[in-house]
């Protein structure tokens, strides 16, 4: 079985064979690319608290990693784990890396592994929210 390179070298620990490659179609955006497309959003949106945003194939999780970099400038860490980023990851080990990279628990419910087409996208209830029903 053939060890691809290509997602270790951009920022994953996983061996992945390049059958599991061809199998799962895992190829991970670079980090520098990442931070690229962060910079694309506009500065309003990026210092906005309200503000959203999914990862709805995040692999190994590099563009939320970046994300989450750039979100820390305007808004405290826990703020930005727990009611900015979302992501669903089909594969379970990426999964668990995602979670170990942001420092957040497997069963955070912002941060998800199912199936992104079968998904139903409410990630749980909010964390650190107070809900008020009239």
């Amino acid at each position: 079985m053939a060890k691809n390179k290509h997602n270790q070298e951009t920022g994953s620990s996983i061996e992945r064979s390049d059958e599991r490659i061809a199998e799962t179609q895992e190829v991970f955006t670079p980090p520098e690319i990442c931070r690229e497309m962060i910079e694309r959003i506009p500065l309003e949106t990026r210092k906005n608290p309200e503000s959203k945003f999914l990862d709805n194939s995040a692999g190994s999780g590099n563009f939320l990693v970046e994300l989450r970099d750039e979100l820390v400038k305007y808004h405290n860490l826990d703020h930005v784990l727990d009611n900015m980023l979302y992501c669903v990851e089909l594969m379970e080990d990426n999964h668990k890396e995602i979670c170990e990279r942001l420092d957040v628990p497997i069963d955070h419910p912002h941060y998800v592994c199912a199936d992104a087409l079968e998904y139903d996208y409410s990630f749980g209830e909010p964390i650190g929210v107070e809900l008020f029903f009239t």
